[in-house]
């Protein structure tokens, strides 16, 4: 677009000439001027703005949780209640000044809050006083106030406040470690707590296991060790450290039932004289030794002479302290009718002598064993 000039005034008078022909030379200027800056935007290709955009700010939310100003959009006096000017509302942030009437605080401190859900009369949120307590506060429709719960709560607070404050375990509940890569010494555990040896450590329980669970009890200077060996599972060991003692007592293994029952059986190494096994598939003859020091003996001989010849001899850590006599079941062949039985003798040095039997007729064809004592 061509832009045309105006021709200038020419009168006589060459000062009111002058006066009009500036006025229109700023007119044209200006519109050079604007001219110039309307092609610069026509030829600008950048877009200034899109639909997507203008849609965004259409759509936007316009509702505030805040004042322009950034703080609390609600200030609540201190002769209002805070749940009249919130219950109508949104999400909000609000004020209560000090001696508001519904507020949880202290009747000289004020409270700020944020009210996160409001909808239909239905609210919830969280609130700090100006004393630096927290709350927590809801209403439902049909409510006619706030109801705040301190917190922590009582509850918790209670249960925090009788916690008690000395560790026995690791913050995962699982004991105190003390891995294969270091020796413990035993005697130097003397924390309450619960401990898992993964050593063989010093000082422990004989013999000597490299995974043991140990409980340490300690009140004042006296302590307790309680330790369970968890190779095998079955041996548990104890010992105690007592007030001015000097050194701990030994350690004390828990003799259980299994250890009471169990025990390997053993076969005596020769069966003596003209002795033999009755029937070495269902009556062997054999014996064993249980924890509390109890000798049993088993089974059942033939064809020996009665007396004080053995049968057969015990290792000495199965002999019995003195000698013992028993009384078993013998033979009745020759005997109809009537029971028979024998007597047998095991001395300290662990002979085992059949000594008699009451079956005059056939003394030595079935003489059984079935005795217990003890060696201690």
């Amino acid at each position: 677009m061509e832009i045309k000039e105006p021709k200038p005034f020419e009168v006589n008078d060459k000062a009111h000439a002058d006066l009009f022909n500036d006025m229109v030379k700023v007119l044209l200027e200006n519109d050079h001027g604007l001219i110039e800056q309307f092609l610069k935007h026509t030829n600008d290709a950048r877009v200034h703005a899109s639909e997507a955009e203008k849609k965004k700010w259409n759509d936007s939310q316009s509702y505030k949780i805040t004042a322009d100003s950034g703080r609390q959009l609600i200030n609540v006096s201190a002769d209002g209640r805070i749940f009249d000017a919130i219950k109508d509302k949104g999400t909000c942030t609000f004020y209560a000044a000090a001696g508001v009437e519904d507020s949880p605080a202290s009747s000289n401190v004020s409270i700020r809050g944020l009210q996160t859900v409001g909808q239909e009369n239905i609210g919830s949120g969280f609130a700090i006083d100006s004393s630096g307590n927290a709350y927590f506060f809801y209403y439902h429709t049909g409510h006619m106030s706030i109801t705040w719960t301190k917190l922590p709560t009582e509850r918790d607070r209670n249960r925090w406040d009788n916690g008690q404050l000395v560790k026995i375990t690791q913050d995962d509940g699982k004991p105190f470690y003390h891995g294969f890569a270091s020796e413990t010494d035993y005697n130097a555990l003397t924390e309450t707590g619960m401990y898992l040896i993964y050593n063989t450590g010093v000082n422990g329980p004989s013999p000597s296991y490299n995974r043991v669970f140990l409980l340490v009890m300690s009140y004042g200077t006296t302590l307790v060790q309680i330790a369970y060996e968890s190779v095998y599972g079955k041996n548990t060991y104890f010992r105690v450290l007592r007030h001015n003692a000097q050194s701990w007592t030994p350690w004390e293994k828990q003799i259980t039932l299994s250890d009471v029952l169990e025990g390997s059986w053993e076969t005596p190494k020769e069966i003596k004289g003209n002795w033999k096994e009755y029937d070495p598939i269902n009556l062997p003859v054999k014996y064993r030794k249980n924890l509390l020091g109890e000798v049993e003996i088993v089974g059942a001989i033939k064809g020996g002479i009665l007396g004080n010849n053995p049968v057969f001899i015990l290792p000495e850590e199965y002999r019995p302290q003195q000698a013992i006599h028993f009384v078993g079941i013998a033979s009745s062949i020759g005997t109809p009718g009537v029971p028979q039985f024998h007597r047998t003798l095991i001395d300290k040095n662990g002979n085992v002598c059949v000594q008699s039997s009451s079956n005059n007729a056939n003394p030595t064809e079935f003489i059984t064993f079935g005795f217990k004592f003890s060696t201690r």
